[in-house]
């Protein structure tokens, strides 16, 4: 049974961007700044040019009182304290980020790298204390985005009355709590905290963004859209949260509004390799695997260094058939990133398709090894050391898949499976019974509980299983011929024929089908059909033993005892310990000799 895995991102590439007033020259940046000064150029004529174009840059004390060794003039430090602060138009204009916007790009789950490149991109406009460092390490920034932070350009923010700025710090401070709630996972109270703030800004759309973050967490797929439509209210063009609602409809099952979601964000926001991404995982879902491949190929080209992008492609080419085109992916995610235990579990999966079982299970326990508790990687080895004849180590593995995940109806089909062909017939009914209860429409469940029902002689309680398989796959040849069999054991020869002939006209190449159909034909009496199709079975498997000892039967009915000697003799080098193979041999070898 395969077991597939997708990845579905959840991230947020930006919040609302707004146009900056323009300027009639572009404002100087640092390094130009810096320039005038070494080129001797720090003094009242660099003052006036600063005075005339502004800045795009919140200078630090730092640098300011760096100006003067490097031979600025006072006049030139002052011009530069007092100078314009003006977005740079290499930003696309867009406002620097608030303390809240800061805050609210971790609270919606963005990677702190990604938010340290939006701060180099569009500033801040405020100044962080220390304070405000702490809470920001605290909420979990890493130093990447804690140097962009203290770095960024600064201008100025509109003044608020005394009134408002204590309603934004009270509400910066229900977000940062919110925000440290989420990370150890206390999505309820994290919720409680973010509503808190909402009630002091109603209208902030990165409030909002946030609660629908901590929304999806919850499941609350209803309460998460509504969140995210209201930022969408308040912000048309936003583009994250145009993917993030996109997230939240697939969970809800809307496939096509989440596609739509993830389109809009798209051609808001080309670039956005994670939309890209969300895209693609939806368009497999719908069984666009060709759309999907597109997609996450152009993911990829936006974002090549993202391991998750070449696991997720694996998948959809494995999906294709392209198996070598799904172990490249999953061998460069690998490279990307050593430690994915996904990608070492998709490589074992498509190796195993390969017919590598061998690297196949060195992936598996790569996964485990990484991951211990990764279920379906204990399953997938479980499968492979089977495929191997290790019934002992694939046992063990089924039975780890299931200890960590106990509801996986095929987990436990799969381990039936195997304590069936130990000969454990009781244990493999339980798991059969078990992976029904938890899934009751698992036709191949259904087809291995019949089987091990009939090998323990209850021809009935088969032939119930057998025909509830058929129910849910009637194009299951191998249970229309254990029905066939079953009801052979019951007398029900008709019944057994027109089984066994359903079989071969859906497998005409089933071994077990002619045999069993060449036993129903000869208890009807019917020695040349019966002979036609045991000939049949050993044409497809010379060493099918009970084959031989049919044929045999049916050419000694026919009189063909030499025939039939030779039937039972092959029966017998075939199957030793057989005593009615011997006795027949033995039997009919005194007759010819005579």
């Amino acid at each position: 049974m395969k077991h597939t895995c997708l990845l579905v991102i959840l991230a947020v590439a930006s919040l609302g961007l707004a146009q900056a007033p323009p300027a009639t020259q572009k404002p100087l940046t640092q390094d130009q700044v810096l320039g005038l000064v070494r080129n001797q150029l720090g003094d009242e004529g660099g003052a006036k040019l600063i005075e005339q174009r502004g800045i795009d840059f919140e200078p630090t004390e730092d640098f300011i009182k760096s100006l003067p060794a490097a031979s600025a003039s006072e006049v030139f430090v002052q011009a530069l304290r007092a100078a314009r602060r003006v977005a740079p138009a290499g930003a696309g204009g867009k406002k620097p980020l608030d303390q809240i916007q800061v805050l609210a790009l971790l609270a919606g789950g963005v990677p702190s790298p990604r938010v340290a490149m939006l701060v180099n991109e569009r500033g801040i406009n405020f100044e962080p204390n220390e304070d405000y460092l702490a809470t920001l390490k605290n909420v979990g920034a890493d130093d990447v985005l804690l140097t962009a932070v203290r770095a960024a350009k600064r201008t100025k923010a509109e003044a608020l009355s005394a009134e408002v700025a204590a309603k934004h710090a009270q509400a910066l401070n229900h977000l940062a709590r919110g925000v440290k709630l989420r990370d150890e996972k206390l999505y309820a109270e994290a919720e409680q905290e973010y509503r808190a703030a909402l009630q002091l800004e109603p209208d902030n759309p990165n409030l909002h963004f946030a609660l629908g973050y901590v929304l999806h967490e919850q499941k609350k797929w209803d309460l998460a859209a509504a969140e995210y439509r209201t930022v969408i209210r308040l912000q048309p063009d936003d583009a994250a949260t145009h993917n993030n609602l996109g997230l939240t409809l697939d969970k809800k099952g809307g496939l096509d509004g989440a596609i739509a979601e993830y389109r809009t964000a798209i051609r808001l926001l080309p670039d956005d390799a994670f939309a890209h991404g969300n895209l693609a995982i939806a368009l497999d879902k719908k069984g666009d695997l060709d759309g999907a491949i597109a997609e996450h190929r152009t993911a990829i080209r936006l974002q090549p260094d993202f391991p998750g992008g070449h696991y997720n492609l694996g998948i959809a080419l494995y999906k294709k058939d392209d198996l070598d085109g799904a172990i490249a992916e999953y061998r460069t995610a690998i490279r990307l990133q050593p430690d994915n235990a996904l990608a070492h579990y998709g490589l074992g999966f498509a190796l195993k398709g390969k017919g590598d079982t061998d690297a196949a299970i060195a992936e598996y326990r790569t996964a485990i090894r990484l991951q211990p508790d990764y279920a379906l990687a204990h399953n997938g080895l479980g499968i492979a050391l089977k495929g191997k004849g290790d019934l002992d180590g694939a046992i063990a593995e089924y039975r780890a898949a299931i200890r960590l995940q106990p509801d996986d109806a095929g987990t436990h089909y799969n381990l039936g499976i195997a304590l069936s062909q130990k000969g454990d017939l009781d244990g493999a009914i339980v798991e059969y019974r078990g992976a029904l209860r938890l899934n009751p429409n698992l036709a191949e469940a259904h087809a291995g509980l019949g089987l091990a029902l009939g090998q323990k002689g209850d021809w009935d309680g088969m032939i119930t299983e057998e025909r509830e398989a058929l129910r849910l796959n009637p194009n299951d040849d191998t249970a229309h011929t254990d029905l066939g069999a079953a009801l052979g054991q019951k007398g029900d020869w008709d019944g057994a024929i027109a089984e066994e002939r359903a079989a071969l006209r859906l497998n005409p190449n089933s071994e077990l089908a002619h045999f069993h159909l060449g036993l129903a034909l000869g208890s009807k009496g019917d020695w040349d059909g019966m002979i036609a199709e045991e000939r049949e079975a050993l044409r497809l498997n010379p060493n099918n033993a009970e084959a031989h000892a049919a044929l045999g039967i049916a050419l000694e009915s026919k009189g063909d005892r030499r025939g039939a000697l030779e039937e039972y003799r092959a029966a017998y080098m075939l199957d030793p310990k057989n005593a009615t193979d011997k006795k027949n041999y033995e039997r009919l070898l005194h007759q010819v000799n005579k």
